[in-house]
């Protein structure tokens, strides 16, 4: 018997593990490690302003922008370093209601075609399977387990795979874009990006339908959005992909190519509660994930009844 049994170790699932284990709580982390899992393949944002966030929401995007510094500062006194930048994210227009509605009289901070203006937000990225990677070593030092499990069913203080039972006294479903087969309200979202070696912005920009920002000394180019489930990166995407990054962007029009990258986005509404009695759910976090993640970790405490 654990006290959490937290199923799903994206970012999300990693995070309200660690801030669950660092108050003392006996925890256990599964994955099923999917193909299309969305922390291996999104961008890290950090910008809750270009996103259009509003609201509560809002306020859990700034709410993580704050976290991250903290937490990344206590990542490396573990020795365990996580890309990131803090300095800002732009939003590049390219029309005049655009720079308008944006009020962009700024230049852009990187070559655009057809710019009209740009506006700087407060924000930055984190690389997510950095953080992710980084979040996994500090639990198996913290004595966390990581059991590989497709989980099949859960409920009544149990989770259940073809090989094995865990009982815990409550479950956290943070299965992303497979939370539908657990009857909760969320579809995937298919994103398809580009890792490229070429000279990146300071920080995530936002051009048309598509942007662009730093990662691993390269720049990381996105993204596509198509419901429905098909694995990999097809034609189309890579053709959009390579088409927005070649006529939009001068820097990139030699770029070589690294690594397309393709993952499901959890699209639906943002929840984060109780399903039933010992159960919760962290679901319908869509492409800001990484942004949500620390309100999210931070409200499974709250409904634990947990100090944050």
């Amino acid at each position: 018997m654990t006290e959490v049994a937290v199923v799903g170790a994206g970012v999300v699932g990693a995070l309200a593990a660690y801030e669950l284990r660092k108050r003392g709580l006996e925890v256990a982390l599964l994955d099923a490690e999917k193909p299309g899992a969305a922390t291996l393949a999104s961008a890290g944002m950090l910008a809750p302003y270009p996103e259009g966030l509003s609201g509560e929401v809002l306020e859990a995007g700034l709410f993580g922008l704050e976290y991250y510094p903290e937490l990344l500062r206590e990542l490396a006194g573990r020795g365990l370093e996580v890309e990131a930048g803090f300095g800002g994210t732009w939003v590049v227009a390219l029309s005049e209601e655009e720079r308008a509605f944006w009020a962009a009289e700024e230049p852009p901070p990187y070559p655009v075609r057809g710019a009209r203006g740009a506006r700087r937000f407060p924000g930055g990225y984190v690389n997510p399977r950095d953080l992710r990677r980084a979040l996994l070593e500090a639990l198996k030092a913290m004595g966390v387990p990581l059991l590989r499990a497709e989980v099949e069913g859960v409920g009544e203080g149990r989770v259940v795979w073809r090989e094995g039972l865990l009982k815990a006294r409550t479950v956290l479903l943070a299965v992303g874009a497979w939370g539908g087969r657990f009857g909760l309200s969320v579809r995937p979202l298919k994103g398809e990006a580009l890792l490229l070696f070429g000279p990146a912005p300071p920080g995530p920009l936002f051009a048309g339908e598509g942007y662009l920002l730093p990662r691993e000394g390269g720049v990381y180019l996105g993204a596509t959005a198509r419901e429905g489930v098909a694995d990999g990166v097809d034609l189309f995407g890579l053709r959009w992909l390579s088409d927005y990054g070649h006529e939009r962007f001068p820097p990139l029009e030699g770029a070589r190519f690294r690594e397309a990258l393709w993952g499901y986005r959890p699209l639906g509404e943002l929840f984060v509660g109780e399903v039933e009695k010992g159960l919760l759910a962290a679901t319908g976090h869509g492409r800001n994930g990484v942004l949500l993640a620390p309100w999210t970790a931070h409200r499974v405490l709250s409904l634990l009844g947990v100090k944050a």
